[in-house]
């Protein structure tokens, strides 16, 4: 689906039908051969890792299209040389509401602990019911070594077993409910820039 079906499809069918039939469906753009069959064996992998299944796993994104769905970003296409500025990277969410809820108690007890920055950090996320590691803020706090654990176990399967070198960033929901309603409203920010209402 290029960018003018894209708006097409949310003209006419609206965010919260795309959400639940295109966004999370048996298709990523990243997997090299584009098939159905290759990304449900990525998922697979990946929830051994996480211990969820893989129906509860997903690329967003450019992975997700070959081009990025973001507001900010107008459908900038997926940028895989990393010469170039503003490299992709690649973005996965994860459901596992009991690793959301560990990871949010290490994030409690860590502004507990005076860790100034995790609040700040975190707090727009964990209202949002979610927790982002893999970006440059979130490396060097102890209290997600957990996840970021996981993070690197991730990153060394998509390499190794699926062929997938982009970085790879991860974003932890606690329900369904919270990824499709952060995806919705994400997308009308995106739609309204293109003057869908």
């Amino acid at each position: 689906m290029d960018s003018d079906q894209l708006l097409q499809r949310l003209r006419t069918s609206g965010y919260v039908d795309f959400v639940n039939t295109c966004l999370f469906d048996d298709f990523a753009w990243i997997c090299p051969t584009r098939s159905r069959a290759e990304y449900v064996d990525l998922r697979t992998g990946f929830s051994d890792i996480f211990g969820n299944s893989p129906t509860d796993i997903a690329i967003v994104g450019s992975g997700k299209y070959g081009y990025s769905l973001s507001p900010s970003k107008d459908f900038r296409p997926f940028q895989s040389d990393e010469s170039e500025p503003n490299v992709s990277d690649i973005d996965l969410v994860v459901i596992s509401r009991p690793i959301f809820n560990e990871t949010w108690r290490h994030l409690r007890r860590a502004h507990y602990n005076g860790a100034v920055n995790a609040r700040r950090y975190f707090q727009e996320d964990i209202f949002r019911r979610f927790i982002t590691v893999g970006t440059d803020h979130t490396n060097n706090t102890i209290y997600l070594r957990d996840l970021a654990k996981l993070l690197d176990k991730i990153r060394k399967a998509a390499t190794s077993r699926f062929g997938i070198t982009q970085t790879i960033k991860l974003r932890v929901y606690c329900t369904w409910t919270d990824a499709k309603s952060y995806h919705v409203w994400s997308l009308q920010k995106l739609g309204e820039q293109h003057g869908i209402q």
